[in-house]
Formats: structure tokens, C-alpha cells, sequence
């Protein structure tokens, strides 16, 4: 089977998912900023699942390495099945700029170099963390949620360009999930989902032909109601 390319490998969402995908036999390529930390989950995923496992830096907001990055990714890889895009920051110390590019300009930029790849061979998968965030601008974060509101369009228009091509592309809108980026989120502990469980879902949701997944479901719910509170009373409550 083909490796699966992993960008922010060292997420807690992401590690579920690589795990996934090395219980299926595939070989593994990580990239991430934190090299030592990859060098660990590597050996720890080669010990484990008996399977090829690279890894190499990668930083979304140097947009400019994206090309050479993944010409080095299929010269140690021989080739990959597939994209697991799990980069994400959720940081209100960063500028708004900081948040788009780590959000949407270096997910659009590396993706794009991606596509290209599975394009020209017919055949692969894309699957894109993008946010509930996305699905409506709240006062304490539309900075964030505008940046991945755009990811989400980028990728449902990237589904269309490659359906052609025999190319899936899913989209996880991510909600509240147990880890260290929304620790101490304001929210009922019961929207919170397991980062294992949430890992199970979403290569599930991808075996299954799913365009676009809300993980946990509960937030479909959520977010249905969210969007139908009219502006002007939605502007005024507290709670956002």
C-alpha cells in the first residue's frame, strides 16, 4: 500500500489517524515543526505496526519551501496514496495574519502542490482539517473562523476540480476535541470528543466516500442552530 503524507503529525488528532492508517499496512511520511517529537512518534509507529515510517520538518508558513518539501517527500517515499492535512492554529496571542497564513494561505499553498501530484496520476485522497468555527463569525474568534471558512471552501471547490481525476478530498470540520489547542475551551465537557475516537471517524468517513464530516456529529446539530439565530440577536448575546 502507499504512504500516507501527514502534515502536523504531532497533533493528537493526527498521531490517531496515522495510527489508523499503519494498522492498514501503510507506509507513513510525518512532517511537523517539532523534529524531535517526530523522530519519537516515527520509532514509536515503526515499533508497532511493523511499517516504513519517514519524517522531516515542515513549516506551513514558509510557503515558498512547499515545492521542494514535497519533492523530497516523494524522493524518500517513492510516491504517496494520500494527504492528511492536520495543521491548525488556534493561538489569540497571534496576529491575524499569522492565524491566515498558518490557517488558509499555507493549507491552500501545500495542498495545491498536492493536487497537482494526484492529478496527473488519477488516483489518491485528500482530507482537510477545517473547523466548525468556519460555519459562522463569532466575536471571539472571527479571525479564526475566517480563515477556516475559507480552507472550507478552498476544499469543497478542490473536490470539484478533482473529481475528473479520481481524486476524493474530505473535509473535517473539527469541534471541541480533548487536546492541548483547546484546553479550557468554554464549552460543556460533553461536546468535547476523544482524540483516538476522533481519528477512528474520520479515516472512516473517508473509507466511506464521505465529502464533508462534522467529527464530533453532535456539532452538526450545534452549528445548524448557531446559524439560524437572525444577526441581530446573534450579535448581541454574550456567549460567543
Amino acid at each position: 500500500m502507499g504512504s500516507v503524507l501527514i502534515l502536523g503529525a504531532t497533533s493528537s488528532i493526527a498521531r490517531a489517524c496515522a495510527e489508523v492508517f499503519a494498522s492498514r499496512g501503510h507506509g507513513l511520511y510525518l512532517a511537523g515543526r517539532d523534529l524531535f517529537e517526530l523522530g519519537r512518534l516515527a520509532k514509536d509507529l515503526q515499533i508497532r505496526f511493523k511499517t516504513r515510517v519517514e519524517y522531516s520538518f515542515f513549516d506551513i508558513t514558509q510557503l515558498q519551501s512547499h515545492a521542494s518539501f514535497f519533492d523530497e517527500v516523494l524522493s524518500r517515499a517513492g510516491g504517496i496514496a494520500g494527504v492528511l492535512m492536520a495543521v491548525g492554529l488556534l493561538d489569540k496571542k497571534c496576529s491575524p495574519l499569522e492565524l491566515i497564513l498558518a490557517n488558509f494561505a499555507g493549507p491552500v499553498s501545500i495542498l495545491g502542490v498536492c493536487a497537482d501530484y494526484f492529478a496527473a496520476n488519477k488516483k489518491g485522497f485528500i482530507v482537510g482539517f477545517s473547523s466548525v468555527a468556519g460555519d459562522r463569525g463569532r466575536r471571539s474568534n472571527y479571525i479564526y473562523g475566517a480563515s477556516k471558512s475559507g480552507l472550507t471552501t478552498y476544499l469543497q471547490g478542490l473536490r470539484s476540480s478533482l473529481y475528473p481525476y479520481h481524486v476524493r478530498v474530505l473535509t473535517v470540520k473539527l469541534g471541541l476535541i480533548d487536546t492541548k489547542m483547546t484546553f479550557g475551551a468554554n464549552y460543556p465537557l460533553f461536546l468535547a470528543a476523544n482524540p483516538q475516537k476522533t481519528g477512528l471517524k474520520i479515516i472512516r468517513a473517508l473509507d466511506n466516500g464521505k465529502e464533508s464530516v462534522y467529527v464530533p456529529m453532535i456539532w452538526r446539530i450545534v452549528m445548524l442552530v448557531v446559524r439560524l439565530i437572525p444577526e441581530r440577536i446573534f450579535k448581541r448575546l454574550k456567549m460567543q
